[in-house]
């Protein structure tokens, strides 16, 4: 069994996630697949479109075997801490052979440099850091120029300053970089490949071919509310699932339907905002001053938004205030190297055979009905986790089920079992 290991949000699940699951499933000669995807928030500080079972069954039917959660503590987070969570959740199974992810660069070997030398920090690397640091440089452009200098001098790769800076700058690139330091932190033997993104940016907002990024779908949906454009841009199996969801009345999420509950959470615990994790530096006081300024959430995060804070960090930012996600219960987990649990959101036949080599190999608790958690509830990791993964479901749904409360029974990651994608014949 050969099996490779994705790391996904699919919101949602496009024809691109298809092509680059097929030519992943290419280049890696697997058999099976594992995508270790966000749940109900995700990297950018935003909620999905949709509940993650839904997201997870589209993945299965266009392809996928296996879907497993990736806990909320590291899917809304930077890019470090993301890759990290995923890793070393794919790592902690225990059979996984090989990873792909899109880039932009596309080129798995002048990544795989760059990492190694971001983990090991030659002497010499470091020296070049502290020199442009020294003198007054950003973080990021010393860096950078410290790797172009370190990679000319050594003479390891062929390859310009403003490329460098470029790769370093890009949102997939910088994402791959931190699997695979993750990988090498972790000394695993899952083998990291790489694809070149297709035809469209990862933050492009328009649709002009039937290949365009996730963003310009949810903008598109969220500036219309009809889904038939998306039959040109999405497998017909995520197209019947967006339209059976909304058929039933489970519309679209959007992060302004939140904006109320943050501004009240904002307000009430103003002396306790800088708790959750990434209010520093005296944000939290220009975060309170202007929620009475602001009439949405886009208004608050302008307001916020400065030449230090961008608008993803600050779009984080709020959501771990959301969520309430702490500054001492992130350096609990942030850096643990294997996963006191996966939670399988669904799978098929070969799902299986997956789930049956992780038993095998691996002591890792596969968790497919919440009922059954209280084996390690005195797990301080494990608790931790599990209760934000709880909690995130939570705020999630009480939006999502708005139309449906008849069938918010309470806490649904106790009544919602993984979803089983059989094969028709």
């Amino acid at each position: 069994m050969n099996i490779l290991g994705l790391v996904v949000e699919y919101n949602p699940f496009h024809n691109g996630h298809l092509y680059h699951l097929e030519t992943s499933k290419k280049i890696s000669n697997a058999t099976h697949t594992v995508a270790i995807m966000s749940g109900n928030f995700l990297q950018r500080g935003e909620p999905a479109l949709i509940d993650k079972y839904s997201r997870a069954k589209a993945a299965v039917l266009n392809g996928v075997d296996l879907v497993i959660e990736l806990p909320t503590m590291f899917a809304s987070q930077s890019a470090e801490i993301f890759a990290h969570g995923a890793i070393a959740t794919l790592n902690s199974l225990n059979c996984i052979s090989s990873i792909c992810f899109g880039s932009e660069y596309g080129n798995i070997d002048v990544l795989s440099i760059i990492s190694k030398i971001l983990v090991n920090e030659p002497s010499e690397f470091k020296v070049l850091l502290k020199k442009y640091l020294d003198e007054g440089m950003l973080f990021p452009t010393a860096r950078s120029l410290a790797l172009f200098e370190y990679i000319n001098k050594n003479k390891l790769i062929n390859i310009s300053k403003e490329s460098l800076t470029d790769i370093l700058n890009s949102s997939n690139n910088i994402l791959g970089i931190e699997y695979i330091k993750s990988l090498l932190k972790l000394k695993s033997t899952i083998k990291p490949y790489t694809i070149t993104r297709i035809k469209s940016e990862y933050n492009s907002e328009s649709i002009t071919s039937n290949i365009c990024s996730a963003t310009a779908i949810r903008k598109t949906l969220k500036d219309c509310c009809d889904i038939s454009f998306t039959k040109s841009v999405v497998p017909k199996d995520t197209y019947k699932v967006l339209n059976d969801k909304i058929n039933n009345q489970f519309y679209p999420v959007f992060d302004e339907m939140f904006f109320d509950t943050l501004s009240s959470i904002i307000i009430r615990d103003i002396n306790h905002l800088n708790n959750y994790f990434e209010v520093n530096e005296g944000i939290e006081n220009k975060i309170y001053n202007n929620i009475f300024k602001s009439n949405s959430l886009n208004e608050l995060q302008l307001a916020i938004k400065s030449k230090r804070y961008t608008l993803t960090k600050i779009k984080r930012t709020l959501n771990n205030i959301l969520l309430g996600i702490t500054k001492d219960d992130m350096n609990l987990v942030k850096n643990i190297d294997c996963l006191p649990y996966v939670r399988v959101l669904a799978f098929n036949d070969k799902g299986r055979e997956i789930l049956k080599s992780i038993k095998n190999n691996s002591e890792i608790n596969i968790i497919n009905k919440f009922s059954n958690i209280s084996f390690s509830m005195n797990d301080e990791v494990f608790k931790t986790l599990i209760n934000y993964d709880i909690k995130a479901s939570n705020m999630y749904n009480f939006i999502y089920y708005k139309n449906n409360k008849n069938l918010l029974k309470g806490p649904m990651d106790f009544y919602t079992t993984p979803i089983y994608v059989k094969k028709e014949y």
